[in-house]
């Protein structure tokens, strides 16, 4: 599945966040029907996220210091 269905995915989880609970769980008194759909929604969420990033690119680095460090020394100016 490519990185934009599940941003689609995503956006759709995001809107039945507020569809569910306040549309279909409005009728209902007890705070433990929306927070347990929202923590199942949140748990699909991070699933979703794991997916969409799992085709970005891996950087390695060769030293020690990061690439944009502009003020890591050098051994020949520490001397």
């Amino acid at each position: 599945m490519s990185a934009r269905r599940w941003i689609w995915g995503v956006w759709i989880l995001v809107l039945s966040c507020y569809v569910v609970p306040y549309g279909l769980l409005g009728q209902v008194h007890a705070w433990y029907g929306s927070f347990l759909f929202w923590c199942v929604v949140g748990v699909l969420v991070i699933v979703a996220n794991i997916m969409i990033t799992r085709s970005f690119p891996s950087t390695t680095q060769q030293s020690g210091t990061s690439q944009g460090d502009e003020l890591a020394p050098d051994d020949e100016v520490s001397r």
